[in-house]
């Protein structure tokens, strides 16, 4: 039998699902909490117990979000392997980022930090972590002053913010080799 906070947490890992296709679909601003409900064939009361509304949602999508992306660079040892290894991996990452469905998604999520302080403040949190995660790991292997690292990687996560807006003005773009030129652009400017 399973206990009750995995059950909560499977349910709650479904919404966030959910809620990713319903922002995708509709937006997020035009997006209920009814409509995400409906997505996961529950009421909109019940879903009340699981999140106190859309931002809140977003919190926790920004939370899985910073884990994965936190344990993906302590999994890549950035700098102590192959130039090629490390061309690959973050051409993965510019892939990552040029998927249509999370790039509508991070597009409509940006788009309500201005209409949102509490979704402003998440997202600054979100990028803040994000950022000091990359400084502390490229720190170990780039021998530069810690202010020039960060302007560099502001120059990098520029480009790879890009991604999704030239994803969603240009949909037939070519992917593969945009990621490719993105990866060896990063690489070279890591040197």
């Amino acid at each position: 039998m399973s206990s009750p906070e995995s059950l909560t947490d499977t349910r709650r890992a479904d919404i966030l699902r959910a809620a990713l296709k319903c922002f995708a679909a509709k937006g997020f601003h035009a997006t209920t909490m009814a409509d995400i409900a409906k997505a996961c064939k529950m009421s909109a009361g019940n879903l009340y117990n699981y999140f106190a509304g859309k931002v809140d949602i977003v919190e926790e999508l920004a939370r899985h979000e910073i884990e994965r992306m936190q344990k993906n660079l302590q999994d890549f040892h950035f700098g102590s392997c192959a130039q090629e290894d490390m061309r690959t991996h973050i051409k993965q990452i510019a892939l990552s980022r040029l998927e249509s469905q999370g790039a509508k998604v991070s597009l409509e999520i940006l788009s309500e930090r201005t209409r949102s302080e509490r979704m402003a403040q998440i997202l600054h949190e979100f990028d803040s972590r994000w950022r000091d995660a990359l400084v502390a790991v490229m720190s170990q292997h780039i021998a530069e002053p810690e202010e020039s690292l960060r302007r560099r990687i502001e120059l990098n996560l520029t480009l790879m913010d890009g991604l999704g807006a030239r994803l969603v003005a240009h949909p037939e773009l070519d992917r593969e080799a945009l990621a490719d030129d993105v990866a060896s652009f990063i690489i070279g400017n890591s040197r």
